[in-house]
């Protein structure tokens, strides 16, 4: 009796401590934070973000080939609900409707990626796996496509594109008339699927040229009105997602990460990495000797940035924590600050981490201007070196309890428990002051390099119909991590701009057009933009109004899409 009415009370104490918990994560994501753009240094740059994959469709046209997404993206169950990016938003018609857009929103900034395959399109055989897993629409589309690179060649092996190239100068020219600087990323997970067939892509050492050529093929093209340039956004990520749980293309992985045809989990992602860094460094190296003199601009890279919190109180969870710091953001940032990989991968990892030779750790060393960083979330972390030796402790297992995961097991719940409030994508959890921290540590790492946070922004969980007008919630995500960076900078951080994540709702990647980022709603019949709510409140914060209530800047009025069109036309 005694026994029953202790183990009562305790269920009582415990769901009156959760509730209590939950209701601090709802009211410190919905208190009213006043943030003016004021708060932040003069020269600061706020833009929107978007990347040439997820909305410009017309994949096929002008001359483009195929890029890994589009042969990925037609493979059965590939892509949720099958959806796919061979129209996205249509921005490849639509772009003067765009950039007007941006312009009503009164942004000094727009962060936009060239695509590859439209600038260097190149030959493409599908293999006897892709013809047997593609739709057979999508085939007959590829036997014209190749019939004409066929006749015209393409990339490296064959002539640069000249409507591409046509494409972005239009896109650039078209933001500096109306006072926008063009913020360019030359890689934002898509490439040229022949790169892939020919030789694996990242996996092979041939890539980093094939992508220096490219970029320098943009500095030439662009460099003369572009002065900030991304060489590759998020390698920790893509490698992730491409070679460990073989969720992006190529599709690699191996147990207990995924069950694909081929790859190697534990090993694949550091390779590809390892690539990636020296393409990116020889990027910098070659617009340093041959184009910066002239062009004046900076180069920098992308890396993905969740924040990493102690499961616990315990010592190992702390570094647990630090631990996932150093295998996620310093795995990118250490080389190209230092020359290279963190000590703490290199005691973990062993020789499976791949070397670099005395001439690259040179080319290494300093070879970022500036450091993006793509913050949306923050993680608990549980250490699971030690962990993974207790009895029934379950949580250290799916790979959390391997080098490549850093032996620490992430998780978005403590004791039931959110760290935050939910968004639209798992693992995103809001807790604004991840983006002080996120980019304290960069500071401290780093020794106060300069910084732009390249990506933030809120997704909307699924089927809230709410989120096509009336998205209050993303208002107060963004102003809250906001408040927090602009913190950062009071503390000294050398932060010199902010790019939301995005400008309107495209095609997210494996989430098709579930997941919603955007302050404008596209119409998937007509393609039309909406703006949001929170497209008026970023056009008021641009203009330094009161961020308390839209309201309070009435006055200020956006352009709504049939005058944006009216003005392009």
């Amino acid at each position: 009796m005694w026994k029953g009415k202790f183990s009562s009370s305790v269920t009582i104490v415990v769901l009156i401590l959760c509730a209590a918990a939950n209701s601090i994560v709802k009211a410190s994501f919905e208190d009213e934070v006043d943030i003016k753009r004021s708060d932040f240094p003069d020269g600061f740059l706020f833009g929107a973000a978007t990347s040439s994959y997820q909305v410009e469709g017309a994949n096929l046209e002008d001359g483009r080939s195929l890029c890994n997404w589009d042969v990925f993206c037609h493979i059965k169950g590939s892509i949720a609900n099958g959806d796919s990016a061979d129209i996205a938003e249509d921005h490849y018609h639509r772009y003067m409707e765009d950039i007007e857009i941006l312009h009503s929103l009164g942004v000094d900034a727009y962060r936009f990626s060239i695509s590859w395959s439209r600038v260097l399109p190149s030959m493409h055989f599908l293999s006897p796996f892709e013809r047997f897993h593609c739709s057979c629409f999508f085939l007959s589309w590829v036997v014209v496509f190749d019939k004409h690179t066929r006749d015209h060649g393409g990339g490296k092996f064959g002539g640069v594109n000249q409507a591409g190239i046509l494409f972005y100068n239009k896109i650039i020219d078209s933001l500096l008339s109306r006072g926008i600087e063009p913020f360019v990323t030359i890689h934002h997970f898509d490439y040229p699927q022949e790169l892939e067939d020919r030789y694996g892509g990242w996996l092979s050492h041939l890539m980093q040229e094939d992508f220096v050529h490219f970029a320098e093929i943009c500095f030439q093209s662009f460099g003369d009105r572009v002065k900030y340039w991304c060489t590759i956004n998020e390698p920790n990520l893509f490698s992730e997602f491409a070679y460990e749980r073989g969720t992006y293309p190529p599709a690699h992985c191996s147990p207990p990460f995924g069950n694909c045809s081929t790859g190697n989990s534990d090993v694949e992602p550091l390779i590809a990495v390892h690539n990636m860094l020296l393409g990116h460094a020889k990027t910098v190296k070659i617009y340093r000797e041959r184009f910066k003199s002239e062009q004046r601009g900076v180069v920098g890279i992308v890396v993905h940035s969740f924040m990493y919190k102690p499961l616990t109180e315990d010592k190992r969870d702390k570094e647990a924590a630090d631990r996932a710091l150093a295998f996620n953001i310093a795995w990118i940032l250490d080389p190209v600050v230092f020359g290279d990989y963190p000590p703490e991968m290199r005691h973990y990892h062993g020789s499976e981490l791949p070397k670099f030779a005395s001439e690259e750790r040179i080319i290494l060393r300093d070879s970022t201007d500036f450091i993006g960083i793509n913050h949306y979330a923050t993680l608990y972390a549980k250490d699971c070196i030690y962990s993974s030796c207790i009895c029934n402790d379950s949580s250290c297992t799916k790979g959390s309890d391997r080098a490549i995961r850093g032996f620490v097991y992430t998780a978005a719940e403590r004791d039931g428990v959110p760290i935050g409030e939910p968004t639209g994508m798992a693992r995103f959890f809001v807790v604004p002051r991840g983006m002080e921290e996120i980019v304290e540590y960069a500071k401290k790492r780093y020794l106060n390099k300069p910084m732009f946070v390249t990506e933030n922004g809120y997704s909307s969980p699924l089927n809230k119909v709410e989120d096509y007008h009336h998205d209050v919630k993303r208002i107060n995500y963004l102003k809250s991590y906001l408040a927090f960076l602009a913190r950062a900078i009071r503390n000294g951080a050398d932060v010199r701009g902010y790019f939301l994540w995005t400008l309107m709702d495209d095609f997210e990647w494996v989430n098709g057009y579930s997941v919603r980022f955007g302050i404008y709603r596209v119409d998937p019949q007509t393609l039309n933009r909406t703006p949001k709510l929170s497209a008026s409140w970023f056009r008021n914060f641009l203009s330094n109004c009161s961020l308390n209530y839209v309201e309070s800047c009435n006055s200020i009025s956006l352009m709504n899409t049939d005058e944006s069109r009216a003005q392009s036309e």
